[in-house]
């Protein structure tokens, strides 16, 4: 027992340290300050999830709909942790860094098993009660309360994810099981995984357009309303486990309550059970497949050399980084996934509807207004695809990704600029073509000019190509090669965090500062031209950023 509950507190450190990752030999104090750091955010950000739930409880009761709060509250606790715990199977369960020394302990695999297992329920147990706890809160001041139905709703919290992370943890390992059985296995995960989160996105935009294209406030209500009864009977209706939990917190009923309980643990068990029997085949055939490599014949080494330059070489070299680590992939693709999707959403949707329909942060903006400003706002369109390229960092850590490995660069008969140059191009040329990609979509179904189109490219582009030479900047000049796992880099890197937070700055700064131009002038002109200006201008910047890093770095010397 003193095993298990060692490997257990390993593991919930592990797993505060891949959220909120320090680099190896930090003083004590660095340490404390950054556990203290992530418990403030995760403290706030909870208290801003559970305020905004209990928003929408706190709606329902207004349209009369209290009984739904309870089915609505199973709804958001069993969904919280799936994908949390599709994200962290591989890495945890699965697809271990260090396997052959966890299997090397003298613990049961159950144990070593239970151990991982239980961290990803325990994490899906506390999303689950930052998003129940509110709604029964809201519920329970607006029903009949008894000790009998309290008990039930507070034993839901940690009962409602089971199941359906049980769920979560089986599709990963199918679809883990699915890819490894493909040449590139990690490509064909992180593919997989990409198209899942973008259903969930474009779902979400979905629900949220349906629900706020009604003409008035009191059709919103109603819609909304419709949208949360119909959430209620299709849950109890398709997860009959939600409807025993139901019954047992209105009515007080203990049979279909205990069911519940013994459905959830059942599951979670055998979850358990079974995962320990394919614990061994399913990270076997991980390690074996990660430890293939191609062979080749000297003479196809040979033609390979003589078919390919140094920078094409690093620049391939610098894809299979990309889609080599699944943590470094999600990070910085879903921007161009996002680019694509807001073209064609306004392409199929039309700007006007989607402004008019409430849906951008509650925002009321009356036809009226869309006639008088229709110019203008289709000015700050290239303002939401620098947005956007923020969020395509890749080259912003791929100097301190080298890793202990950096040397092999260091000693290459290349110049600096080769080395970076290769990096560079790797993430610039696919957010360039993206953002073609995206203006072509716009300009063909007219929802923007050609001058817009343009705007998006050369703003777009402009933009991240500054701050992406100065995340590279960042990183060369103090890169962090001696990290244990790639989210060391990936989540903790200064330079990612400032591409993010600074396209995110540049966007809304530029889109308020475009928009006062225009407003103060009288013309949409003025945002045109500030807008293609601005975008050359950052471009321009960004080279003599790039230019001054190759001449004056010490790469791979630190």
């Amino acid at each position: 027992m003193n095993g298990f509950a060692l490997l257990c507190r390993v593991q919930v450190l592990a797993l505060v340290n891949s959220l909120a990752p320090e680099r190896q030999g930090s003083k004590k104090r660095s340490r404390t300050a950054r556990l203290a750091l992530a418990g403030v955010v995760a403290i706030a950000l909870g208290a801003l999830m559970a305020a905004y739930v209990a928003l929408m409880g706190m709606g329902l009761v207004a349209m009369d709909l209290t009984e739904v709060i309870p089915a609505f509250a199973l709804v958001v606790g069993s969904l919280a942790g799936i994908v949390f715990a599709f994200m962290k199977a591989r890495g945890t369960l699965f697809g271990l860094a260090d396997w052959d020394h966890v299997m090397s302990l003298p613990i049961s695999r159950r144990m070593v098993v239970a151990s991982r297992l239980g961290t990803v329920f325990l994490a899906a147990i506390v999303l689950s009660a930052v998003f129940m706890a509110p709604l029964f809160v809201v519920y329970f001041l607006h029903a009949p309360a008894n000790p009998v139905s309290v008990t039930f709703a507070v034993l839901s919290i940690p009962l409602a994810p089971l199941a359906p992370v049980s769920a979560s943890v089986f599709a990963a390992f199918g679809v883990t099981m699915l890819t490894v059985r493909f040449r590139h296995a990690n490509l064909a995960y992180i593919v997989l995984a990409l198209a899942f989160f973008t259903l969930i996105f474009v779902g979400a935009y979905a629900l949220s357009f349906s629900a706020g294209t009604a003409s008035d406030p009191a059709a919103k209500l109603a819609a909304f309303g419709s949208v949360a009864s119909a959430m209620g009977a299709g849950l109890t209706a398709l997860y009959p486990p939600a409807a025993w939990a139901c019954e047992g917190i209105i009515s007080s009923s203990v049979l279909p309550f205990v069911v519940f309980a013994a459905f959830s643990l059942g599951a979670a068990l055998a979850c358990l059970e079974i995962m320990q029997r394919l614990y061994l085949p399913i990270n076997g055939l991980l390690a074996s497949k990660g430890g293939a490599r191609d062979r080749y014949t000297a003479e196809r080494l040979r033609e390979r050399r003589s078919g390919a330059s140094p920078f094409r070489a690093m620049i391939n070299k610098e894809f299979r980084t990309l889609i080599g680590i699944p943590s470094y992939a999600f990070n910085c693709l879903f921007g161009y996934i996002l680019m694509v999707v807001v073209a064609v959403a306004l392409s199929a949707m039309g700007m006007r509807e989607i402004l008019t329909s409430g849906v951008v942060d509650g925002v009321e903006i009356t036809d009226e207004a869309v006639r008088a400003y229709a110019s203008r706002l289709v000015v700050l369109i290239p303002w939401v695809y620098v947005f956007c390229s923020g969020m395509c960092p890749s080259a912003a850590c791929s100097v301190s990704l080298e890793g202990r490995a950096a040397w092999i660069m260091s000693t290459a008969p290349v110049p600096p600029r080769t080395i970076l140059g290769a990096k560079l191009a790797t993430n610039a040329l696919p957010v360039a073509v993206t953002l073609a990609i995206s203006a072509a979509v716009l300009l063909i179904s007219g929802e923007a000019g050609v001058l817009q189109a343009l705007e998006i490219i050369v703003l777009g582009f402009g933009v991240f190509y500054l701050l992406i030479n100065i995340a590279l900047t960042i990183d060369a000049t103090s890169p962090n090669f001696v990290w244990n796992t790639p989210n060391e880099v990936v989540k903790r890197s200064m330079p990612i965090l400032f591409t993010t937070l600074g396209g995110m700055a540049a966007a809304f700064g530029g889109g308020f500062a475009c928009w006062m131009l225009m407003d103060t002038l009288g013309a949409a002109a003025a945002g045109d031209a500030l807008n293609l200006g601005l975008g050359v201008a950052c471009a321009a910047a960004g080279h003599l950023v790039f230019r001054r890093l190759c001449h004056r770095t010490a790469l791979f010397t630190r």
